[in-house]
């Protein structure tokens, strides 16, 4: 983040106290913090949320992306395939990296409401809540469940595609990825009644058949490299497609 680029204090206050927008409603049925709007308290984060208000309001969106940095990735390692197979269908990247699912719903309690609806909606969250954040599975798979709800009211025509949890760490035994496995276990159940949600698990093409996640795939074993974003965009083009209604 250029340091030039950050938000004066006045409006860094402002968007920490203000009451949220309008549209705002607070989650049903909302027991833990993955499930309550939270900021995070650095002026970074503010300054690209505040840019991406700014994006939004004036661009014509057909497709939102909200998320943490696996899908943040994309403009950056995955840039190409974001020309590729994301920018030609007017898309506005909406994911910021570090973010818990909490931090997606108080970020979109602070977004411009577009002209119309996009089209479509995909989202990523959840490995942070139990990567560095203190959360049980199930705690995590609330707060996809409450980011899900909030969305369609704030988009009742909107398609929603909720993706798996990319797999993390390099074996599958590890505490992470078992930990990643049970909140993808949960989702379809938690989903399946909802109108204009679909659910896939694109993570399990980044696997070999033992399910490692090679460093040539995910270096940091988390983040992926350009060949990983190979992968998952050669798997997402197909079910974009069906998600916009494509022919």
């Amino acid at each position: 983040m250029n340091p030039k680029n950050i938000l004066p204090s006045a409006l860094l206050a402002f968007l920490c106290l203000a009451a949220p927008a309008i549209h705002a409603e607070p989650p049903a049925a909302a027991t833990h913090a993955s499930s309550l709007p939270s900021a995070r308290i650095e002026k970074w984060w503010f300054a690209l949320h505040a840019e991406k208000i700014d994006e939004m309001a004036k661009k014509d969106i057909d497709l939102l992306l909200v998320g943490d940095s696996i899908l943040q990735g994309f403009e950056s390692v995955g840039a190409k395939y974001y020309k590729e197979i994301l920018e030609p269908r007017k898309a506005i990247n909406l994911a910021v990296g570090g973010d818990l699912t909490q931090h997606v719903l108080w970020r979109l309690d602070y977004l411009p409401k577009p002209k119309k609806d996009p089209k479509g909606a995909v989202l990523l969250i959840g490995t942070n809540n139990i990567g560095w954040g203190s959360d049980t599975p199930k705690q995590a798979a609330d707060g996809i469940l409450t980011i899900v709800r909030k969305m369609q009211k704030l988009y009742p025509t909107t398609k929603i595609l909720v993706l798996a949890v990319f797999p993390r760490r390099v074996n599958p035994d590890h505490g992470h990825r078992k930990q990643i496995n049970e909140i993808n276990s949960l989702l379809p159940d938690m989903l399946k009644d909802l109108k204009n949600v679909s659910h896939v698990d694109l993570g399990r093409n980044l696997l070999d058949e033992k399910g490692i996640l090679s460093k040539e795939i995910a270096p940091d074993t988390t983040h992926l490299s350009e060949k990983g974003f190979e992968i998952w965009a050669k798997a997402f083009d197909p079910e974009l497609k069906k998600l916009l209604g494509e022919p």
